[in-house]
C-alpha cells in the first residue's frame, strides 16, 4: 500500500498505538505473563524433578504472546496457556517455520516469484496444491470468520454503550469504522478493518515469541547477566514471594530498570525476528554509501546506482552485527553496552534510521513498524516476569544456539537438529517459594 491510502490507514490507527494507549496495556502484558508464571509453577510441581523442570521455553512462548495479543487486541481470552486449543492457535503456531523454514526446490522457487509478479496473480497462487500454500490459506480462512465475529460483537458492543473506553485494538478499528468517528478521514470498511487486524496478529505473533525465546536462551547461558538482571527487577518489581503482579502493573516502573531495558535491546540487536527488508525502487537513483566499499575488481565505490523497479534487499542482521558500528565485540551478547553508549550521539552515517535504538528491527522511514512500542513493553513485562520467579539454565548439555532463517523471519533452533522444529530448551527452578 503506497501514497494516500497509506497515510489514510496509518492516521486511523495512530490512536492505539500512541504512548499513553501503549502504556495502559501494560497491566494486561503482566496478567498474561502471570498465567504463565502460574503454569509453569503448576508443572514444576507435577512434572519436575529434584526442584526443576526441562521444557521447550519456546512453545509456551508463543502461548503467552498469543494470550497478549488476544487480550490487547481482541479483547478476549484464548485460554491457550492453561490448555484450550483455540482454532487461531492451531492455525498460526508455528506457522512461518513449518511454512518457510528449508524449503524444497519448488518452494525456494515460489519464493522468489512472489517479489517479482504482480498481486492479481499472487492471489490465483491460493490454488496450488502445496502444502505451504494449504496451511496459509487455512490461516486466512480461520483468521476472517474468527476477525469477523469479533467485529460484530464489538460492533453490538459499542452501539450498547457508545462511550465505551478505548480498551484494545479492535475496539479503536471498529470506532475508525463508524461514519464520522475520525472526522474527516474516510473510515475504515470492515475488509479493511480485517486486513489491519491479520497484520498485527502476523506481524506480532512469531516476531515476539523469537525474540523473546532467544533472550532467554541468552540470559540462561550468561549466569551473570542472568543474575544482574534478577537482582534489578526483584529491586523495583519486588520478589515472586513478596507479591504477584497479575493486576495493576504500572508501566512507568521499566522506566526504573535500565539494565532490563538493555537485554531486551541487545536481543533485539543480535536476534532481529525479520532477518532482511525487501524494498523497490521507484525511480533511477543512488544509493550512497557511508563507508567505500571494494568490489571484485579491486576498485572502490562509494555509492550503488539502482534503477527503476529494482529490489533492493537490505540485511538487517548485517547492521544489528556490524562491526562498524557495535564494534568489535558485535556477535557477543553484551547488554553493557547499552548503558555506555548514547544512541543519539552515534555518528549520522551509522545510524539506521530506524524509530528505536538505532536496531533495524522496526524497519524506518514513513512505513516503520508502528507497533514498536507495544512489542517493547510486552517483551520488557515478559523477560521481567518469568526471570522474577524462575532462575533459568539450558536444558540440553551440548546445546548450540542456530537461528533459522524462514523466509524473512529468523526462529531460534537447535544447532544440527532442525528436525525438532524451534527450539529453546530451558531448565527452570524456583528463585523462592511460590507467592
Amino acid at each position: 500500500m503506497t501514497g494516500s491510502d497509506h497515510t489514510r490507514q496509518r492516521r486511523l490507527l495512530q490512536p492505539a498505538f500512541n504512548p499513553v494507549f501503549i502504556k495502559s496495556l501494560a497491566p494486561t502484558f503482566a496478567k498474561c505473563s502471570s498465567r504463565l508464571v502460574k503454569e509453569w509453577n503448576r508443572r514444576l510441581d507435577t512434572e519436575g524433578k529434584n526442584g526443576a523442570w526441562s521444557v521447550n521455553a519456546y512453545h509456551w512462548v508463543e502461548l503467552l504472546t498469543m494470550e497478549s495479543i488476544g487480550a490487547s487486541a481482541f479483547g478476549v481470552q484464548f485460554g491457550a496457556l492453561e490448555g484450550d486449543e483455540h482454532e487461531l492457535m492451531k492455525a498460526y503456531g508455528g506457522l512461518m517455520s513449518d511454512t518457510f523454514s528449508r524449503p524444497d526446490t519448488i518452494g525456494i522457487i515460489l519464493q522468489n516469484l512472489i517479489l517479482h509478479i504482480p498481486p492479481w496473480i499472487i492471489s490465483y497462487a491460493e490454488n496450488l496444491p502445496l502444502a505451504a500454500v494449504r496451511n496459509l490459506k487455512a490461516a486466512k480462512t480461520t483468521s476472517r470468520r474468527f476477525a469477523q465475529e469479533l467485529i460484530e460483537e464489538k460492533r453490538k458492543q459499542i452501539k450498547a454503550d457508545p462511550g465505551m473506553k478505548d480498551k484494545d485494538l479492535l475496539t479503536i478499528l471498529v470506532k475508525s469504522g463508524e461514519k464520522n468517528e475520525k472526522g474527516t478521514i474516510e473510515p475504515m470498511s470492515d475488509e479493511m478493518i480485517y486486513n489491519q487486524l491479520t497484520t498485527f496478529f502476523i506481524a506480532g505473533f512469531e516476531t515476539a515469541a523469537n525474540t523473546v525465546s532467544f533472550a532467554l536462551c541468552e540470559l540462561a547461558q550468561a549466569p551473570a547477566i542472568q543474575e544482574r538482571l534478577y537482582k534489578e527487577v526483584a529491586s523495583v518489581l519486588g520478589t515472586a514471594a513478596d507479591h504477584d503482579l497479575a493486576e495493576g502493573f504500572d508501566a512507568n516502573v521499566l522506566d526504573d530498570m535500565p539494565y532490563l531495558t538493555a537485554v531486551i535491546n541487545e536481543a533485539l540487536r543480535m536476534h532481529p525476528a525479520v532477518n532482511y527488508g525487501l524494498f523497490k525502487a521507484t525511480s533511477d537513483n543512488i544509493i550512497p554509501l557511508s563507508k567505500p566499499l571494494k568490489v571484485a575488481d579491486g576498485t572502490e565505490v562509494t555509492s550503488i546506482p539502482v534503477l527503476a523497479g529494482q529490489r533492493v534487499v537490505l540485511s538487517f542482521d548485517g547492521f544489528n552485527r556490524s562491526e562498524i558500528v557495535w564494534g568489535p565485540d558485535a556477535n557477543a551478547f553484551r547488554p553493557e553496552r547499552w548503558l555506555v553508549n548514547d544512541m543519539s550521539k552515534v555518528p549520522s552515517e551509522d545510524q539506521c534510521g530506524g524509530p528505536y535504538a538505532n536496531v533495524t528491527n522496526f524497519g524506518g522511514g514513513p512505513k516503520a513498524c508502528i507497533g514498536w512500542r507495544y512489542a517493547l513493553i510486552e517483551m520488557q513485562i515478559f523477560v521481567a516476569m518469568i526471570v522474577r520467579q524462575f532462575e533459568l539454565s539450558i536444558s540440553i548439555p551440548d546445546y548450540e544456539m542456530w537461528r533459522e532463517g524462514a523466509f524473512i523471519n529468523t526462529i531460534p533452533m537447535q544447532k544440527d537438529h532442525i528436525e525438532l522444529g524451534p527450539q529453546a530448551p530451558l531448565r527452570i527452578k524456583r528463585r523462592l517459594a511460590k507467592s
